[in-house]
């Protein structure tokens, strides 16, 4: 590089020359998203998104290179090539309109993924959210900003969000490579992608509770590097924040206290004040959290109601998180607010009448827990090939091992005991967070760092024990301050201020009178851009991407949708169709409107629509409208 721009590039603060960084990353990651080259974007964003065995090797030695690279120049293309590692993942995504048990063709949400759509379009509209949303209000009430941000726009939005993952991710792995280098900061960036590809793209909430414990992760880090017992505590509090947005392993908290009261003890055996402030701030989070569930959801929302339908699956010898309404079918017809103080009732009973289940649960959730089915705890690490993925899950506990063993040689290293206790709070948590009530360890997103960490402090060990050495020199000189502890503030500033502001300022629309012809149903909607997706005809040419997919490619997607019902009435459908899921404005339910292309009017219109309900007993709850008339 030209030595005057050299000069002129460290002249800038370090702060300022991050945030440089940050903004041309983010523009590298908005121009993947809105480029469509067939020959090279395509391929490679869909192999990064599906692909294992190849692909994400290649990625490995890329960003390990890159890592390695020293100076400005080298801290400002890691930014970019993370960002774009993650906007590939999103742009496969929208290129092959995957489909999945929460995911219609790359983009309508399905499912716990349209509760929460629909219900930040609520909060758009200044309506109260669901009793399923109120038990989690903050990813509903942060994806209502980005809304309002995109003007709607759900593609926008999701943009954004993963954007979100993957500057954090980056920034996380960076606190990293600061103490333990390159390799096994690449390593945890990998895992880290290799988790958050699955849900990207979608309306869920653990895409923003793994942001926010990533964050979380590196401010304790650097809590640890610096040694700063303030870093550490906000890290503390942002991992509670993570665990409120997105419900998992909550054992993680005490197992954080614990082990930080121990690494800032100084000269004292035990210092009380940094226990006692980490479980001040939790409490607080806590606290925070009731806050938005009554501003959103108002007085009948509850926090975490379904962790009772958990529990008695765990009292009752390991049953499923619906076997409670199997056992009790007349709680369907009990309010959330009566259902949940009986169903934790009935969990206690029947734990005092046959105590040896509780046991025989939790064995059961920790045989799955690493076992060789989609619900171990590396799941994610793994492709199509099942050797592969043999070989990829005892490869992490065999880095897991060696992590333990660095924590052995040495008891008093406050990283690799972080590692160790967190981990330990994670399988504590595991019969109360049963790995089978989602594939992929999806309930875990929250603590999916903690995960990574143990392995990564093994691949740490390994290369020291091993002298190994490479072609580049080893980097000394990452720039120090990261933009995280500013980042985190303003991401958190907006989690719980954005939603209250737009919810208190909103307005509902008018809603002009019934039109529809006798016999017809009437729904009233609002059409945006970015939201719906186009079947065409199969003599039309084109390349199939995000929103416009032929008819044979969008059938193909729909059988891995998770109802068979679900997957005849979606291939039954005739182009040229446009589905978008919206709120209904009459009913204040949602409506997947199925309508023909042609009829779309222009993006932002309020629609009058005539048509005709699903009425399946088998569908009903999809709520499906099919349109035939404007």
């Amino acid at each position: 590089m030209n030595t005057k721009i050299t000069a002129f590039i460290n002249k800038i603060h370090p702060f300022a020359w991050q945030i440089i960084c940050m903004t041309a990353s983010i523009i590298v990651f908005s121009l993947i998203l809105t480029n469509r080259s067939p020959n090279i974007l395509r391929p490679v964003s869909m192999a990064l998104r599906l692909g294992f065995g190849i692909v994400i090797p290649l990625a490995a030695l890329l960003m390990y290179t890159v890592y390695r690279i020293s100076g400005r120049f080298g801290t400002l293309l890691a930014f970019i090539t993370t960002m774009s590692l993650f906007a590939l993942g999103l742009a496969g995504l929208w290129a092959s309109g995957k489909t999945h048990s929460i995911l219609l063709n790359g983009l309508i949400p399905v499912s716990d993924a349209t509760n929460y759509y629909i219900d930040a379009l609520r909060i758009l509209h200044g309506m109260n959210i669901s009793s399923f949303s109120g038990m989690r209000p903050f990813f509903p009430g942060f994806l209502s900003f980005l809304l309002w941000l995109s003007d709607r726009n759900l593609m926008v939005a999701l943009g954004i969000l993963t954007a979100v993952a993957g500057i954090s991710s980056y920034l996380a792995s960076r606190e990293i490579q600061k103490t333990h280098g390159a390799g096994a900061a690449v390593c945890f960036l990998l895992w880290i992608f290799l988790y958050f590809r699955h849900h990207s793209g979608t309306t869920m909430s653990e895409s923003l509770g793994l942001s926010i414990g990533l964050l979380g992760t590196a401010l304790i880090w650097r809590g640890i590097s610096a040694k700063k017992e303030l870093n550490a505590l906000f890290g503390i509090m942002l991992i509670a924040l993570a665990l409120n947005i997105r419900p998992g392993a909550m054992f993680v908290l005490p197992a954080l206290l614990l082990w930080g009261g121990f690494a800032f003890r100084g000269r004292k055996n035990f210092p009380a004040v940094f226990f006692i402030t980490g479980a001040i701030l939790i409490l607080v989070v806590f606290y925070l959290n009731n806050i938005m569930i009554k501003a959103l959801a108002g007085p009948g929302g509850i926090a975490f109601s379904n962790f009772s339908w958990a529990l008695y699956g765990l009292v009752s010898g390991g049953n499923s998180w619906t076997y409670i309404f199997e056992a009790h079918p007349e709680l369907n017809l009990l309010p959330g607010a009566e259902a949940t103080p009986t169903i934790y009732r009935l969990a206690i009973e029947l734990f005092f009448q046959e105590p040896s289940l509780l046991m025989k649960g939790a064995l059961h959730y920790w045989n799955q827990f690493f076992s060789s089915t989609w619900y171990n705890a590396y799941s994610f690490v793994a492709g199509e090939n099942y050797f592969m993925n043999e070989a990829a899950r005892w490869g992490m506990y065999f880095l897991g091992g060696m992590g333990i063993i660095k924590w052995l040689k040495n008891r008093k290293d406050p990283y690799t005991s972080l590692a160790l206790f967190t981990a330990l709070g994670v399988l504590a948590s595991v019969p109360f967070v049963p790995p089978t009530d989602a594939y992929r360890v999806r309930l875990y997103a929250a603590t999916i760092p903690f995960f990574c960490l143990l392995p990564a402090m093994g691949v740490s060990y390994l290369c020291d024990q091993l002298r190994v050495r490479f072609a580049f020199k080893t980097t000394q000189d990452i720039q120090a301050e990261f933009p995280t502890s500013a980042f985190s503030i303003a991401l958190v500033t907006i989690l719980i201020a954005a939603p209250l502001i737009i919810k208190a300022t909103a307005k509902s629309p008018i809603i002009a009178a019934n039109t529809c012809p006798s016999g017809m149903d009437n729904i009233v909607v609002q059409f945006d851009e970015g939201t719906s997706i186009n079947v065409l005809r199969e003599n039309i040419i084109f390349m199939d991407w995000m929103p416009n997919f032929h008819i044979s490619t969008f059938r193909r997607n729909a059988h891995d949708l998770a109802d068979s019902r679900l997957i005849e009435k979606i291939k039954s459908i005739t182009p040229p169709a446009s589905l978008f899921y919206t709120l209904d404005f009459r009913s204040n339910r949602e409506a997947l409107v199925i309508i023909k292309t042609d009829l779309l009017p222009e993006p932002g219109s309020l629609l009058n629509l005539c048509g005709r309900w699903e009425d399946s007993p088998n569908l009903v709850n999809y709520r499906l409208f099919q349109v035939d008339a404007p």
